[in-house]
């Protein structure tokens, strides 16, 4: 039986109009922040001069390469940091940050120094809000209590979610290369070795091939997939039983 694939072509549709809706924000946002800077002189909006732009040339790729999610990451960590200092509404930054770490978690980001990552965008977070010390302790008191409340609602809710989730899924996860068009016994064998950690180099001399020959068809075999690329492939697949049998 075939396995579900996470980059559907819906699925892949959803990130392309996400993308486009970002970019029109990111638009208005970086209109303002050349109003503000430049108009009416408060340099508070210089970062948005700066990030703006590269976060919706960052989202232009993504349109057209929606499998590579994980490039809204950058834009998720800015809109998250800018939200974070001095917004009253302390839900968006969460928000922002708890995607963002979503999308690094499904890339497989966190699987190695897990600690050491989680601290780091953590304090990502911590140190703008800080600044929110300005405004006094008792201001700064009220949107800590809330901020609180925002993540121990949003953070059950996924841990629930995922606990659901692992459930549905079976625990031993084979992976027939047969199921899907096009496949060879070669494939299935060519995918274990890209499981075990085995770089395209090496598998092109085992079998006497290009890098570039390995490369496309490994491409089209995590096309045919639908798992977008080798880091999508591994954090779907990593402890998959991988099998031929038609």
């Amino acid at each position: 039986m075939k396995s579900k694939a996470f980059y559907s072509k819906s699925f892949l549709l959803f990130i392309r109009i996400v993308s486009v809706f970002f970019v029109m924000i990111l638009f208005y946002l970086t209109g303002r922040a050349v109003f503000n800077v430049f108009i009416q002189h408060d340099f508070h909006c210089i970062f948005g001069l700066v990030f703006g732009p590269l976060s919706l040339v960052i989202l232009g790729f993504v349109f057209f390469n929606p499998e590579k999610l994980a490039l809204f990451v950058p834009s998720l960590l800015f809109f998250s940091i800018s939200n974070s200092i001095g917004n009253s509404n302390q839900a968006f930054p969460i928000i922002f940050m708890e995607l963002a770490a979503l999308l690094l978690w499904i890339r497989g980001f966190f699987k190695n120094h897990k600690a050491l990552k989680i601290s780091a965008l953590v304090l990502v977070y911590i140190i703008p809000l800080l600044f929110n010390l300005r405004l006094g302790w008792n201001i700064f008191a009220a949107q800590l209590f809330d901020i609180i409340q925002i993540i121990l609602i949003s953070s059950s809710t996924i841990f629930i979610l995922y606990e659901y989730l692992k459930t549905q899924s079976p625990k031993d996860k084979v992976l027939n290369i047969a199921d899907y068009p096009e496949t060879t016994e070669r494939d299935a064998k060519w995918l274990e070795l890209v499981q075990q950690g085995t770089k395209y180099e090496a598998i092109a001399i085992d079998y006497e091939l290009t890098l570039g020959t390995v490369q496309n068809r490994l491409n089209k075999i995590y096309h045919i997939l639908e798992t977008g690329d080798r880091i999508g492939f591994l954090s779907i697949y990593s402890n998959a039983k991988i099998v031929f049998q038609k």
